[in-house]
């Protein structure tokens, strides 16, 4: 598929996969807190849509609970989207942002005035 439909494809996706996890996950919300898409990625030849999430707390169980509702977004992707194939939705974490939170610490730790 060509890169710019692919993307404004992933844009649609990523849109309609942030509306099914707020509603569908309205009883998670002590559980995971906040819950953030930080990307979708489609395969070029539609088979695997991956979105990327990440969470405040309970990290580990994010894509556990998101993956048993896989098949229910995949179904409301395939109404709101025309495609000829609707590719296998997979979750996984995204862990950027405790990456950046830990060199942030590191760099604020770090005693310049000793230099």
């Amino acid at each position: 598929m060509e890169q710019k439909r692919l993307e404004k494809l992933e844009w649609i996706i990523k849109r309609i996969a942030s509306e099914y996890i707020l509603g569908s996950l309205t009883e998670a919300e002590d559980i995971f807190w906040i819950i953030t898409i930080t990307g979708v990625t489609i395969s070029s030849e539609l088979s695997y849509l991956d979105i990327h999430v990440s969470s405040m707390k309970n990290q580990e169980e994010l894509t556990k609970v998101l993956a048993k509702r896989a098949y229910k977004l995949q179904k409301e992707i395939a109404k709101n989207v025309s495609i000829r194939r609707i590719p296998r939705v997979r979750f996984k974490y995204d862990n950027d942002w405790e990456v950046a939170s830990s060199i942030n610490s590191t760099l604020h730790s770090l005693d310049i005035n000793n230099w």
